[in-house]
Order: structure tokens, then C-alpha cells, then sequence
């Protein structure tokens, strides 16, 4: 079944969690520039990426995010290694669908390359030129339809003029897309933009789906609200559970997820920095508990 009838028959479909976060917790470094790239560039390290996926999956999720968050040609010249963007990009999807074959799960699994700012998330004054922008995304969005990814997310963009660049690109290669802004406040990117500017003209594009990540819980229950004032579409969230002051064990993040993704009528929830496996396994079963629920539109 394509990803958009999936999104389109199920209640909520669950998102994967935080590989970064999550690498670096079980002994992989995530040093910048490069960050969870570095995992790439190991047996060892791509082995411990495969095996993440895997638990994810086996958890719950059934959108699996490729580790291509830094496969970026304009990251990978930080370090020297731009001419194996392509090659790196290609091999953080092969181990995602190696992940998903190990899993063998009763349901199709799909896998959605990562689209990060090309600068720094959380310094939306960085953010370069358009023609800097323009030939970064261009050239990694390539490589990813080219590695066979079913879908494009296009996460934690902080300024407006950067999720519009690469989403249209995006959107052109006929792949379902995805947007995914990081906030300041419930009305404002980190950038400054209003939150209702951006999602309006991200949803004249015509994206599947128009959510919001790396963001506390509490953020993120507020923001929501705002979203929803100006988006018809399917929306969701993944929230991070590292310095926002929402440090919750999975259990605790899962009964909140829960109560915000219903009281905002989510589509598609996971976690970001900080959660696990363990918190995508919690969030999975609390939403199983929906009353309205049979299980069988749970993703």
C-alpha cells in the first residue's frame, strides 16, 4: 500500500524515535560537524545504526527515518568527504531497509530520508544564501530518490524561506513529503516567522503531512493548537525529551503523547532527541488503548 492511502486509512501512524541521541548512547560518537553521519563510516558503527532501526521497528514504528540528517553535500565538505554523499546517503537507506527485512514484521514499514537545515538547527542566523540552499537540498534530495526512499521529511527547519526551497524540490520528485518546523514559542519558528505563515504557505504545496519536532512537550501541546488553527491536512509531532525541562522515562512520555495527539487529532507521532526505542514501545501500546481503536489502524 503507497505511504499517502496508509496515511490516509490509519488512525495514527508511529514514527521512529532519536538516532543521534540514541547512537551516542550506545558507545557511537555523533561529533560535529558530521554528528550520527559518523556511523556511517564503520562496520561497527553501521552495524549499531541497523540494529537501532531494527528495535525501533520492532517496537512500533512503521516510519523508519534513514540516517541521512547529515549526508548533506554542504556537511560532508566540512570534513572532506562531499564526493561521498551520495554513496553515504545510499548506505544510511540500505541499512534502514536491511533493519526493516531483519524485522520481518506483519506490515509494510516504510522509510523516509532525513532533509535537515543545511547550517545549524538551532542557529536559523546561519542560514545561507539561496543558491546555497538551493544547491545543497537539490543535490541531497537527489541522492535519496535515487537510493529509493519512500518518502521525503523535511525536519526541523527554522526559518520559512528554507522548508519552502527544499519542500518544493521535493515535492517535484512525486515522493510523499513531509515538513517538520522547530519552534520558539506556540506562534514563532525559532526564526522568528509566525507558525501560521509558515504552515499556510507549506500547505499550499500540498505536503502529505505538516508537523512539529525537537521541541518539549509542553511546547509542543501548545503549538499544536495554533497549527491546527491553519492546517486542514494531517499534521503530527515528535518531541525531544533533552534540556526542554520534559526529561520524561518512556512511560511518562508516552501518556502524554497520547492525550496530546488525540486532543490535536494527530496523524503521525514518534519521539525526537533523547527517546528510544523503549519510549516508541510505550507510545505504541498507549495508543493501542484508544477506546475508538481496534488496533488494526495503528501503524
Amino acid at each position: 500500500m503507497p505511504f499517502e492511502e496508509r496515511l490516509k486509512s490509519s488512525r495514527i501512524l508511529l514514527l521512529d524515535g532519536a538516532t543521534g541521541s540514541e547512537l551516542e548512547r550506545r558507545g557511537i560518537s555523533t561529533e560535529l560537524p558530521l554528528w550520527s553521519t559518523i556511523a556511517l563510516l564503520s562496520k561497527e558503527g553501521r552495524s549499531v545504526l541497523r540494529r537501532l532501526h531494527q528495535d525501533y521497528i520492532e517496537a512500533g514504528a512503521v516510519l523508519i527515518t534513514a540516517n541521512t540528517f547529515r549526508t548533506n553535500p554542504y556537511t560532508l565538505k566540512k570534513e572532506s568527504l562531499e564526493d561521498k554523499a551520495a554513496y553515504l546517503t545510499r548506505a544510511a537507506v540500505d541499512d534502514a531497509r536491511s533493519a526493516m527485512d531483519a524485522a520481518a514484521m506483519p506490515y509494510e514499514v516504510f522509510i523516509a530520508g532525513s532533509v535537515a537545515p543545511v547550517e545549524d538547527c538551532y542557529r536559523p542566523d546561519l542560514v545561507p544564501k539561496e543558491e546555497v540552499l538551493w544547491d545543497d537540498h537539490r543535490r541531497h534530495i537527489d541522492h535519496l530518490y535515487e537510493a529509493g526512499v519512500d518518502l521525503i521529511l523535511i525536519e526541523t527547519m527554522n526559518t520559512i524561506r528554507e522548508a519552502m526551497l527544499a519542500a518544493q524540490y521535493a515535492i517535484e520528485t512525486e515522493k510523499p513529503v513531509m515538513v517538520s518546523f522547530i519552534l520558539k514559542d506556540p506562534e514563532h519558528l525559532l526564526g522568528g516567522e509566525e507558525v501560521l505563515r509558515a504552515s499556510g504557505e507549506i500547505a499550499a504545496l500540498g505536503p502529505s503531512a505538516i508537523l512539529l519536532n525537537c521541541i518539549g512537550l509542553d511546547l509542543l501541546k501548545d503549538a499544536m493548537g495554533v497549527l491546527r488553527a491553519g492546517v486542514s491536512g494531517p499534521v503530527g509531532g515528535y518531541a525531544n525529551v533533552v534540556d526542554t525541562g520534559d526529561a520524561l522515562d518512556p512511560e511518562g512520555y508516552a501518556v502524554r503523547m497520547k492525550e496530546l495527539a488525540e486532543a490535536a487529532e494527530m496523524k503521525i507521532v514518534g519521539g525526537c532527541c533523547g527517546t528510544t526505542p523503549e519510549h516508541i514501545s510505550c507510545l505504541k501500546e498507549k495508543l493501542r488503548s484508544h477506546p475508538t481503536d481496534s488496533g488494526s489502524n495503528l501503524g
